[in-house]
């Protein structure tokens, strides 16, 4: 029971409901790269198949996406509302729940424009994990699980000299007892790398801790994290860490 990182790919089955996982998709995000005169084919039904062969690989019962599903956060052009048409397209039939980041501004309105049936919550209470962007700090039923786990820090770390999409894997810190009443002191924080494959990430560091609430504000422990690239290799042991 529990979080069980998929081999080879940035996402995981969460178990016993077995749904897939996958955190900040941004689509829609090429438009930057454009801009800049880097061009790159639009990828939001590609993003769409892959999530969807998961689902089927994996025999996963629906899909929870960690946040951060769309790029620009206000003032969509027609080509962004197209490309999140193509990709809620792709997943159509699916059980989708989505734990809103904060580049989902008004997602639950965009979802009924293009006829998505998606549920939208801030937070998700699963039998084992909460479910969350990562952008805020969890509630008190969260800090009661055995796991939090969250998008937001485009996880990545250096391995041979290359930046890879990484795993970040955290024990409760000092910052848990000033914060709540009831927690389980065994909880984990899995902080996941981003879907997309345009975006590989930031390497942690100090920038890692500044930018998670979770971390900066001490509820989990940054200084025992464990790191684990994409095929469950530790790249950096951390205290008492559980998950797969």
């Amino acid at each position: 029971m529990g979080i069980f990182f998929i081999k080879g790919v940035p996402a995981a089955i969460i178990e016993p409901e077995r749904l897939l996982a996958v955190g900040d998709l941004h689509v829609g995000i090429e438009d930057k790269f454009n801009a800049a005169g880097i061009s790159f084919p639009n990828s939001a039904r590609a993003l769409g198949r892959e999530i969807r062969g998961l689902c089927d690989s994996n025999r996963a019962n629906g899909v929870v996406l960690l946040g951060d599903v769309k790029h620009r956060i206000t003032n969509l052009t027609r080509e962004d509302m197209a490309s999140f048409r193509e990709f809620f397209r792709e997943l159509e039939g699916m059980r989708i729940i989505i734990a809103k980041g904060n580049h989902d501004a008004y997602i639950a309105s965009l979802l009924g424009d293009i006829g998505a049936k998606c549920i939208v919550e801030k937070e998700i209470l699963l039998t084992d994990c909460a479910l969350m962007h990562g952008n805020s700090l969890p509630s008190e039923d969260a800090v009661s699980k055995k796991y939090i786990l969250c998008g937001h820090g485009h996880i990545a770390a250096q391995i041979n000299g290359i930046d890879r999409k990484a795993w970040l894997v955290a024990p409760a810190g000092e910052g848990m007892k000033d914060r709540y009443k009831n927690y389980n002191p065994a909880i984990k924080l899995v902080a996941a790398p981003a879907f997309n494959r345009l975006i590989i990430g930031s390497r942690i560091g100090d920038g890692t801790e500044k930018h998670m609430p979770m971390l900066n504000s001490r509820i989990f422990d940054f200084k025992r994290i464990a790191v684990y690239d994409l095929y469950g290799n530790a790249l950096k042991p951390g205290a008492g860490t559980t998950a797969k």
